[in-house]
């Protein structure tokens, strides 16, 4: 007999393989219905929403965070950016253009990767899905536009197609140590590396993926299916978490979010994404500034953490000194209940990069340089 829980999660998975083919939904103007029942499902939860930045808590944001930490927390993920890319093409193209390996990816494989400019300097980072014939990328939410037409500058003859497959998905991440449980009922073995993932029986698919816990899944559910979904995952015990918990977890990760703790003018080894580069595929755009920078152990900026103290919060963008030397400034910054104050993810200039250096905020404050990750 089986559980209620497991049939709601089972009629997430009964719908028409084709709505991954859904071409540039998200240029619809008004919210899809689909959208829009997931949110009254999530304010009957008791959601917080912050217009433009999505859902800050459910009401308690201390116990969200512990139970990304202790049990499972529920996130949902839908607004991030979703491109579909098919064609004979495909791999030997985003080979060409990525930062990271594309050509070596077999079916149900990804990686961390992003696009660079001739100079090195990061466009955007992303996370690329082999799914069969064809790839998925993940952007940060409202990104996958410019992707789109980065990528698109450069097609000429080549046999690839990109669509904004944004609206047509959604991505519920559960994450901490019992998300297993909670996605037993998937009717399928969950993937074991990271990045690596596997069809649900019936539609969608599940990816593992480690942001705000040690263990964790995506998993990307078509949209008139997510309320069935997130319903189900619910009863199954995960606990939705809001911004607020996840944005602790990332900076407690050591996590740089693009747009907040990098941007275009870095290259990804002076903003702590030293894993989406690979030195070894061959050329791509902005590879040979990133190899030299590479071979000579050298840049010219870090990413780091500073631990701070708990009476003076930062701002974003605040200056770091080191005597009264300008050296660098505060990214994204978080009160740490298990850290006991306030930290805060920052880039600085070669130099004063080593763990226990102490730096002086621009508020007076001193602050200490911390090895990343924080708290894993």
């Amino acid at each position: 007999m089986q559980s209620k829980s497991k049939t709601v999660l089972a009629a997430l998975l009964d719908t028409h393989s084709e709505v991954a083919t859904i071409v540039n939904e998200c240029q619809l103007e008004e919210e899809p219905l689909s959208r829009t029942a997931l949110r009254d499902a999530q304010a009957a939860l008791g959601s917080v929403e912050t217009e433009g930045e999505g859902i800050r808590h459910y009401g308690d944001a201390d116990a969200e965070y512990e139970s990304l930490i202790a049990s499972a927390g529920l996130i949902d993920r839908s607004d991030r950016g979703k491109l579909r890319i098919e064609g004979g093409d495909r791999a030997r193209f985003l080979h060409g253009m990525l930062t990271n390996t594309v050509e070596t990816l077999g079916p149900g494989e990804g990686n961390h990767t992003a696009l660079t400019d001739p100079q090195g300097r990061t466009q955007a980072d992303m996370h690329l899905y082999s799914r069969g014939d064809v790839f998925f990328v993940e952007t940060e939410p409202g990104l996958q536009a410019d992707v789109f037409t980065f990528l698109d500058q450069f097609l000429i003859a080549d046999d690839v197609t990109i669509e904004d497959v944004t609206e047509a998905w959604c991505i519920m991440g559960v994450q901490g140590p019992q998300s297993p449980g909670v996605l037993s009922d998937l009717g399928t073995d969950l993937p074991e590396d990271v990045y690596d993932s596997v069809d649900v029986p019936g539609g969608g698919w599940v990816v593992k993926r480690i942001y705000a816990a040690d263990v964790g899944y995506d998993l990307w559910i078509p949209a008139d299916k997510a309320v069935d979904a997130w319903t189900g995952l619910v009863e199954k015990g995960a606990r939705p978490a809001g911004l607020e918990a996840a944005e602790r977890r990332r900076i407690e990760r050591g996590h740089p979010r693009y747009g907040v703790d990098v941007d275009t003018r870095v290259v990804p080894l002076e903003a702590g994404l030293e894993d989406t580069v690979s030195f070894t595929k061959g050329c791509f755009i902005g590879q040979e500034t990133l190899a030299k920078m590479h071979n000579l152990g050298k840049p010219r900026r870090y990413l780091v953490g500073l631990a701070i103290g708990r009476d003076n919060p930062p701002e974003s963008g605040d200056q770091i000194l080191d005597g009264e030397k300008v050296v660098g400034d505060v990214k994204s910054w978080v009160e740490s209940p298990r850290m006991g104050g306030m930290i805060a993810l920052a880039s600085v200039r070669r130099g004063s990069e080593t763990p226990g250096t102490t730096l002086r905020l621009q508020n007076g404050d001193e602050a200490t340089v911390t090895a990343l990750p924080f708290i894993p």
